[in-house]
């Protein structure tokens, strides 16, 4: 690699860490956190979900609960406030908001300064996967409702036009009804699938039906007699609904499968983390969510440091949040043959059997140094010295060696450093093939003095928050000097990793301030950040 020189690097502010909050397996804090990792231990286990065969799979479940938040939530907006956040917020919401108070108690005055910037705080808050199980409740629901809807308006005694197939075997013009369900085996999935297609055409047909509808829509377009025109929606609304649930009762079905649904499908949308930490500290500020898989925490944290260089922003709250391991995201996984169906723990650069499915969030409050510093505010994480995006434009799983070093290449030279200059690298490093690919293209960014480390065996792979977690040991491990223990040894090292002596295994002293963070999403989205240690960069 043809080496930058310190006199390239563009003059700018200086970006500083002043605030951290984690939510991860093992982890319900960064002290927490910490400690897991200063043990070199794991926080993954089998997963306890009956369509993971019961303990087929390791997973890591976030170490969570909402009730350390709801008094600091309570205090400033009230109980109300916390009990609407409890009944309409899924994991999500729950595990960023968590973070973010994390954060924000980092420092007393940090609060403070965060509502005294208010629209020059941005909040980026992006998500791997979004809200899943909502989703999948979502669907769940309106499929259930619909099967009863169907079921009741197919009968014959509601639909002419079926009594009139059971008379004389005529059906309507067009398709012909399908399969008979009563033909096929009781109790066989057959036959509840069958059953589902013979309800749905029949109740197309059923005259009771249209005229159920005809009246429903009349009733959507009923208005309030309330004259006040503040309260007249809220009027009108509850006015509709009595008649909806009259018509309902007049005929004696089910409720319609669209009002079936939650609104909580809604609230946790992706970008609702993000707007929900802006409500909850009153700021005005761009909030929005970015998403770059595996390296969405990279992402956001260029979003919200990109604003502050710009100067459109004083201060930026950035992460990432996603689910507890949810059973159809691991069976994907396990699939497309990247994590494996045993509850052994899979650690980087050993088997490469695969990686474990984690659920959490990651929070950093970043900002403006000048601004952050003159009010008093130390950084707690260091500087974020540079970082750059690439894509492979190759693979959508197994990244390129040519990809990720247009990525690296652009985070040293914007923030002048050497590979001599680079005292640690944390790498993606999923526990697959990939890892060996992974350290043969951070060859030429790394000298022998170079320590290298990757965590997903000891906190899983959270599908944004991954990058995140690692970033936050990374931010520790410079503060300290020492790189934390890996939980890897020797022994079970993969035969063809060459590198033995640069891979943490046991507790390690840094020689040098800066530490480089590698992240690679699917699809070829690659992050890398460039981070200056907290205890050098002060002074």
């Amino acid at each position: 690699m043809a080496s930058p020189h310190s006199s390239d690097r563009p003059s700018r502010r200086r970006i500083g860490v002043y605030g951290i909050g984690v939510v991860a397996p093992g982890g319900r804090n960064v002290a927490a956190l910490e400690a897991l990792l200063q043990r070199g231990a794991t926080a993954l286990g089998p997963s306890a979900k009956p369509e993971l065969g019961y303990g087929l799979f390791a997973v890591g479940d976030p170490d969570f609960s909402f009730d350390d938040y709801a008094g600091w939530i309570a205090e400033r907006h009230g109980d109300a406030y916390v009990t609407r956040m409890q009944a309409k917020m899924a994991d999500n919401v729950q595990f960023a908001v968590g973070a973010t108070i994390q954060a924000l108690r980092c420092d007393p005055n940090l609060e403070a300064l965060v509502r005294e910037a208010d629209e020059g705080c941005h909040v980026y808050v992006g998500s791997g996967v979004g809200e899943l199980p909502e989703s999948y409740r979502a669907a769940a629901s309106l499929e259930r409702a619909t099967r009863e809807w169907n079921h009741f308006w197919a009968q014959a005694e509601h639909c002419a036009a079926r009594r009139q197939f059971e008379t004389d075997g005529k059906h309507p013009d067009g398709p012909p009804p399908p399969v008979d369900p009563t033909t096929l085996p009781v109790d066989s999935e057959a036959r509840l699938s069958a059953l589902t297609a013979w309800d749905a055409y029949w109740s197309r047909y059923s005259q009771p039906l249209r005229a159920f509808l005809e009246r429903f829509a009349a009733i959507e377009r009923l208005d309030a007699d309330d004259e006040n025109q503040e309260k007249a929606h809220m009027s009108a609304m509850r006015k509709r609904l009595r008649a909806h649930r009259a018509l309902v009762d007049e005929f004696g079905c089910p409720p319609p499968p669209w009002t079936a649904v939650s609104p909580n499908l809604i609230w946790n949308i992706q970008n609702g983390p993000a707007a929900q930490i802006t409500m909850l500290l009153d700021v005005h500020g761009a909030a929005w969510a970015p998403v770059g898989a595996c390296s969405t925490f990279g992402v956001a944290l260029k979003c919200g440091r990109d604003a502050i260089l710009r100067g459109e922003a004083k201060m930026a709250i950035v992460g990432t949040t996603d689910p507890r391991p949810d059973p159809a995201l691991v069976a994907a996984f396990h699939q497309a043959r990247v994590m494996p169906g045993i509850p052994d723990v899979n650690l980087p650069f050993t088997s490469l059997r695969g990686t474990h499915v984690s659920g959490g969030a990651c929070v950093w409050i970043i900002g403006d140094a000048d601004y952050c510093e003159a009010r008093e505010l130390r950084p707690i994480g260091g500087y974020v010295e540079s970082i750059a995006l690439s894509s492979d434009a190759e693979h959508i799983i197994t990244p390129s060696q040519s990809g990720p070093k247009r990525a690296i290449s652009r985070a040293y030279a914007e923030a002048g450093i050497e590979p001599l200059d680079v005292a640690v690298i944390d790498l993606h490093a999923t526990g697959t093939p990939g890892d060996l690919n992974e350290l043969a293209l951070i060859d030429e960014y790394v000298t022998d003095r170079t320590r290298i480390t990757a965590r997903k065996g000891q906190l899983g792979h959270g599908m944004a928050n991954s990058g995140g977690w690692e970033l936050t040991e990374l931010a520790l491990s410079l503060s300290r000097g020492t790189a934390y223990p890996t939980g890897v040894t020797g022994p079970d090292l993969h035969p063809r990793v060459q590198r033995k002596s640069s891979i943490v295994m046991a507790e390690t002293p840094l020689e040098g301030e800066i530490g480089v963070k590698l992240m690679l999403g699917i699809g070829g989205i690659t992050a890398c950040i460039v981070l200056r240690g907290a205890r050098h960069s002060a002074t």
